[in-house]
């Protein structure tokens, strides 16, 4: 199956997970989501979860959080 992370086409096998496209694409993108600096959002803004299943052809994209500087 096909996926997009931060518009890099990514091929994996049918039943993977975001964690499985964040490792094949970056493994920078994997260690800063485990780690709380980014966060993962589909093509729709929704948050998902590192465990969750990727959707063929679906598109997602690793965003860094915002510092709190409250």
């Amino acid at each position: 199956m096909k996926v997009l992370i931060n518009n890099m086409p990514i091929e994996l096998f049918h039943g993977a997970t975001l964690k499985h496209a964040l490792l094949k694409a970056d493994e920078q993108l994997y260690k800063d989501v485990i780690t709380g600096f980014s966060l993962i959002q589909d093509q729709d803004g929704n948050v998902t979860d590192i465990n969750g299943a990727v959707g063929e052809n679906f598109s997602y994209i690793v965003i860094r959080k915002k510092d709190d500087v409250s």
